[in-house]
């Protein structure tokens, strides 16, 4: 009899693009590195506190950010409005991931997490020229957004490898079955904050996912001990990440909670363990503070006060 023919595979998905070498388009315009970055965390808060304010699903929200992050990998902080091009992505994200919101509900809820607490804070009306302006902005960025991006609108997400590495982690009796709520919590709180950071653009999500799994059980103070070193290796092995990557993506991401005291035992482990630089560990408040696991309100990023409209 004729064999039947194997079911044809997906494509393989193309891994995120990697920054280019050398200095960012923001850079050449002038822009400091850390500047770039504190414009690229306090943007990316902004989305957060934009998706919540929309009550959207976290996922569209990442992939905004994600959206966000490759727009100005390709263009310069300093020729484009970063709050027109954040509610251009947020836009695009949630009709993405099936989760669309109204251009004239999403653009006036913008404006006033963006100005509040400040005169004019109230968006003008839908029907205004000043409403349909905005309108008209968001669009015309959008548009940008997409060619900047190539019109790949397929964005990975490291949550579905971290579920996996949860179930590994949990069959390989290296988290326990109380402790894999618990776990999963700050884990996926982790992978939140890791998006203001530029991680989605130089690591695959796997690596992302395997990387958030290794702070939160350092955060945990869930670590296999000395005397049970099989336990460890299983670990490592569940993790498949290498030394390198790992060292890379914690430190990236304990930048964001230096001068965070709820985290101070987390960075002092890791700069003890060598995943972070050392000198990491001089920051923050006394060892022994509140441990309370990292989320949208407790990483060092700022309020939407009257600095997010600047």
């Amino acid at each position: 009899p004729a064999q039947k023919a194997p079911p044809a595979r997906p494509p393989p998905v193309a891994p995120p693009p990697a920054p280019t070498a050398g200095p960012t388009p923001s850079q050449r315009d002038g822009l400091s590195v850390i500047e770039e970055k504190q414009k690229r965390r306090k943007t990316c808060f902004y989305l957060d506190e934009c998706g919540i304010a929309l009550k959207l699903p976290k996922l569209p929200v990442m992939t905004a950010q994600c959206f966000f992050h490759r727009f100005f990998a390709k263009e310069s902080f300093r020729r484009h409005d970063r709050f027109v091009v954040a509610q251009a992505c947020l836009f695009l994200a949630a009709k993405v991931e099936e989760s669309a919101v109204a251009l004239k509900h999403l653009v006036p809820t913008c404006h006033r997490v963006r100005y509040a607490g400040r005169a004019g804070a109230e968006a003008p009306a839908d029907d205004s020229d000043a409403g349909r302006e905005l309108k008209r902005k968001v669009l015309e960025a959008e548009r940008s957004v997409l060619y900047a991006i190539g019109f790949d609108v397929i964005v990975e997400n490291p949550l579905l490898y971290f579920i996996h590495l949860v179930r590994r982690l949990h069959e390989g009796g290296v988290i326990t079955g109380p402790q894999q709520q618990q776990f999963s919590q700050i884990g996926i709180n982790f992978i939140g904050d890791s998006y203001r950071t530029s991680l989605c653009l130089q690591h695959e999500p796997q690596k992302v996912a395997s990387a958030c799994g290794f702070l939160t059980i350092v955060f945990m103070r869930a670590l296999p001990p000395r005397e049970e070193p099989k336990k460890t290796a299983r670990l490592f092995q569940a993790l498949a990440i290498s030394e390198r990557s790992l060292k890379s993506i914690c430190t990236q991401m304990v930048e964001l909670y230096l001068e965070n005291k709820k985290c101070v035992q987390l960075v002092r482990d890791l700069a003890h363990m060598g995943h972070v630089p050392r000198e990491f560990a001089q920051f923050g408040g006394p060892a022994g503070s509140e441990k309370v696991a990292p989320s949208s309100s407790s990483v060092i990023t700022p309020s939407p006060d009257a600095s997010l409209a600047e």
